[in-house]
Formats: structure tokens, C-alpha cells, sequence
């Protein structure tokens, strides 16, 4: 929040953590330079309807006379013009009143709605310029959570509609406010506008999590994220022990590892859905890929 005047602060009414209400005083600049110039034209428009209402009745009486021809008709005109040059002065002193009574206004900063005094960026004596900021309010409402869809699940989403997000450390039912109709260029998602419970354990800033359920209908296995190693053109690979003849092979080994390709079709905490050159029943190697490598003879032990 900040004044939309240039000047000297006068007085800052809040402290930081303080809670205001829509409309309650926050800071005043200096205004006696306003308050002077208020005084002038206050003056010159009580001496403006004073020379108006002498025209006025000057007019009068010249209209008269000249119903009996005591006056030119020059005389009339000037006495009319006299009027309206005074309606002009006066309309004009009192549209210089209304512009000081503004800037008046303007030297005081209010509370644009009810809110929370986060942050004091101004003291008293200091100049600040038009729009600098003097202090940081949060509004006392229910939290507010931006979060960007990507995909086919944008569709899925309308106003009103509940959903789980997960925000500070717990999940919460949240009504989706608006989906905007735009995507974002650089992302390729689109945002929506999810509003919280207004008892939510948040603060702003805290970062939220969307919780969304989506069927994908798709063949694979679920794999360890540890399981899989980066490949070329987009695929992964994956470690398959092979068994091989008792007797063929030396100290004991059972299995021989082949290096399978894969495709991630989803992935979900510690563990990945793939498509690939891998079947159900496959003795997949669940981590410590550094340590082994394409054609290696290891035994296997199937734990208990």
C-alpha cells in the first residue's frame, strides 16, 4: 500500500502483525502546505459569492431602471456580462477547492479491505514518490491457491467442483474458483484459480499441491524409480536377470543381466509404470545400477 502523492510522511498508525478493518487509517503525509492552500481558496470563493451576489443584485436594479429607460442598454449588458463572469470565477474557485479536498484525501492511506500489516516500509520523516510502497497488507480472507494443469485433465476441472490439495503438510478439500482460458506459452499448462477453506493452515507463499486421480489405460509393469537408468530418444532401460544353465557359468552365478528399453507411462513417488521389452514374472534389478553393467553373471537370492 502506498499514497498516490508524493510527500513527507507524517504519521504511520499501524505496526507490523496489527489487523485492520476495509476503510481503517494506516499512515497521513505532511498536509500543512495543503492545508494553507485549503485556507486561500476557501477564502477567494466566500469573496467570489460575495461579488457574485452584489452583480446579481446590481442586475436587478439595472433591469429595472431600464424598464423606464433610467439606463442605456449597454449599462444592462454590462451588468449581465458582470454576472456571468462571476458564475464562471466562482465555479472555478470551487473546482480548485474540490481539487486540493482530493489531494487531501489522497495524503491519507486507508486500508483498501480487511488485512493483516505484514511488512513497514516507511517511517515518519521520510519522502516517498507516487506508488512507493509504505506497507505490506495480506488480506484476511481465504487463501487463494494458483496452480498450472497440464494435459487432459484441464477438462475435468469446472467451477464449484471440490478437489484434495495438499499444503502445509496436510490434505485439504478445495473449490475450484476459475479455469482460465489461456495456456501458458512457456509451460504448456493452464492455470487454475483454487480457493482454500478459510481455517486452512497456510500462509501466503507456501506452496500447494493439486491432487488429481487420472486413468490411464495402458499395458506395463510397475518398476522402482531405482530400476531405471536414462537411455537415448527419450527412453529408459532397465536391468533383467536371465537364468542361465546350473554348471555353464563359475562361482556359483545364476542369472545373467540384459539390458532392456523402456517407456515411462507414469510415475508415482518411489515407483514408475513402463511399457517395454519387459514381461510379468522378469527379475528386474531394483537398484545399484552403477555397479553393474550389460552380460554381468550375479546369483540371485529371493528374499523371504
Amino acid at each position: 500500500a502506498g499514497f498516490e502523492l508524493a510527500g513527507t510522511v507524517a504519521e504511520v498508525f499501524v505496526e507490523e502483525g496489527d489487523r485492520v478493518d476495509g476503510g481503517d487509517r494506516l499512515a497521513r503525509l505532511d498536509d500543512a502546505r495543503l492545508q494553507a492552500r485549503l485556507g486561500e481558496l476557501e477564502a477567494g470563493l466566500a469573496q467570489a459569492r460575495a461579488d457574485l451576489e452584489l452583480a446579481r443584485a446590481t442586475l436587478v436594479r439595472v433591469e429595472a431602471a431600464a424598464g423606464f429607460e433610467g439606463v442605456s442598454e449597454q449599462e444592462v449588458d454590462q451588468a449581465r456580462q458582470r454576472v456571468a463572469s462571476l458564475e464562471a470565477a466562482l465555479a472555478l474557485a470551487d473546482s480548485r477547492l474540490a481539487s486540493v479536498r482530493v489531494d487531501l484525501a489522497k495524503s491519507r492511506l486507508a486500508a483498501p479491505w480487511d488485512a493483516v500489516v505484514v511488512a513497514r516500509r516507511a517511517d515518519e520523516g521520510q519522502v516517498v514518490a507516487p506508488g512507493q510502497p509504505v506497507l505490506s497488507l495480506v488480506e484476511r480472507a481465504a487463501p487463494e491457491v494458483r496452480v498450472g494443469v497440464a494435459g487432459d485433465t484441464v477438462p475435468s476441472l469446472s467451477p464449484g467442483q471440490l478437489v484434495p490439495v495438499e499444503a502445509g503438510g496436510v490434505t485439504l478439500q478445495a473449490t475450484v474458483r476459475a479455469v482460465l482460458p489461456v495456456r501458458d506459452p512457456r509451460a504448456r499448462t493452464v492455470d487454475v484459480i483454487l480457493q482454500m477453506p478459510a481455517d486452512a493452515p497456510v500462509v501466503p507463499g507456501d506452496l500447494a499441491r493439486l491432487l488429481l486421480t487420472r486413468r490411464i489405460e495402458a499395458q506395463g509393469l510397475w518398476v522402482p524409480v531405482g530400476a531405471l537408468a536414462e537411455s537415448s530418444r527419450g527412453l529408459w532401460s532397465v536391468f533383467v536377470a536371465e537364468a542361465v544353465p546350473e554348471g555353464e557359468v563359475p562361482d556359483g552365478a545364476t542369472h545373467r543381466l540384459e539390458r532392456r528399453l523402456v517407456q515411462i507411462v507414469h510415475q508415482e513417488g518411489d515407483r514408475a509404470y513402463v511399457q517395454g521389452a519387459i514381461a510379468n514374472g522378469d527379475l528386474v534389478a531394483a537398484d545399484g545400477l552403477q555397479r553393474v553393467t550389460q552380460g554381468q553373471l550375479v546369483r540371485v537370492t529371493v528374499a523371504e
